[in-house]
């Protein structure tokens, strides 16, 4: 089979999350790398025997790409990917959408217009625990959901605190933390939607303004059904986590500081979200790699088979892949971003 080509603007941490999975998929070639770091950009090329770039403008004039993968600031997300859009190329764009309902809609319609496809970013749809925890409630598993809730509370004091800056989140709007309600929260706002079958109708919380000093960030969603979703973050405190209140790491993730736990590793306070039913309860480690049900019959730990984190990216770019040669619509789309996009703009006005 012939390869598929992927074509990446942005270099970053995340870029490198992305690269070290791809490398698992025979089927997939890195031609074209661009970042605005020369350096940078030069070195990642040789490395995967590709095309440097930085300037995005002439690697997509240059084409030679099935698709582009957009790993750039969030800022940064509307010009880019209308500029992949109008030279006729798919693409994938990283979370958040956008920072502005206008800049995303406009993201949505360029590509709707252009006739390419636009995938969002939500890699948590595809963590194993996620994926198997979302099949358990379709089946009925722990009846109707009543409750959905993840927090991360913890960092190593305010002193320490360090917000994403402006390359990021422009001071003044939705901003803050690596690990907060706008660079994190997205993903929990996507997949509670998910579990529970509809974006939330009715949102009400407070979000960090970036630039500005920190605070708690709180969320909280009524869903369509009867649901409610809760969010609760800071990073410029500390834990309250207890030795013995954790689990061993089934896979690599990011803790509340924004550092990267590695496979193996004993995490006092690892991210886990909980899902509450009628007729039982879900904990799901989405990082750790681990997933309980309790019920009636008490609880249990449920097996999970696919990539744990970070090899989920391979997984989120193996369905972008299924999608384009089969000419079908992305497995998460650019309106689901909006959607999740809408949710969380919602606490800010």
């Amino acid at each position: 089979m012939t390869k598929f080509r992927i074509g990446l603007i942005g270099l970053g941490g995340v870029a490198s999350a992305h690269l070290a999975a791809f490398r698992s998929l025979d089927e997939v070639e890195i031609v074209s790398v661009c970042d605005i770091a020369q350096a940078v950009a030069e070195t990642t090329a040789r490395e995967f025997g590709a095309r440097a770039y930085t300037d995005y403008h002439r690697l997509l004039a240059d084409g030679g790409v099935d698709l582009v993968l957009v790993l750039t600031p969030a800022s940064t997300h509307r010009v880019i990917v209308e500029a992949v859009a109008e030279a006729g190329l798919h693409v994938f764009c990283e979370k958040p959408l956008a920072v502005t309902l206008a800049d995303g809609e406009a993201m949505v319609v360029a590509c709707e217009r252009a006739g390419v496809k636009l995938f969002y970013g939500s890699c948590y749809r595809f963590l194993p625990a996620i994926v198997k925890a979302r099949e358990l409630i379709a089946e009925g598993a722990i009846g109707r959901i009543v409750l959905m809730k993840e927090q991360l509370v913890g960092g190593t004091g305010h002193a320490a605190y360090r917000e994403l800056g402006p390359v990021h989140y422009p001071p003044g709007g939705p901003g803050g933390a690596g690990m907060g309600l706008v660079d994190h929260g997205i993903h929990l706002i996507d997949v509670f939607s998910w579990f529970a079958g509809a974006p939330p109708d009715k949102v009400l919380g407070r979000g960090q303004i970036a630039g500005a000093a920190p605070v708690s960030e709180f969320m909280t969603m009524a869903f369509p059904g009867g649901a409610s979703g809760h969010l609760l973050y800071n990073a410029a405190t500390f834990s309250a986590g207890l030795p013995g209140e954790g689990i061993f790491n089934g896979g690599q993730g990011w803790l509340a500081d924004g550092s990267i736990a590695e496979t193996g590793r004993w995490e006092e306070e690892p991210g886990s979200i909980s899902v509450h039913g009628t007729e039982g309860a879900l904990r799901i480690f989405h990082y750790a790699n681990a997933l309980f049900i309790r019920n009636e019959a008490g609880l249990r730990q449920v097996p999970l088979h696919g990539r744990p984190a970070f090899g989920h990216f391979a997984t989120q770019l193996e369905a972008c892949i299924w999608a384009i040669r089969r000419n079908e619509a992305p497995p998460v789309g650019g309106v689901d971003g909006l959607n999740a996009l809408k949710a969380l703009l919602a606490v800010y006005t």
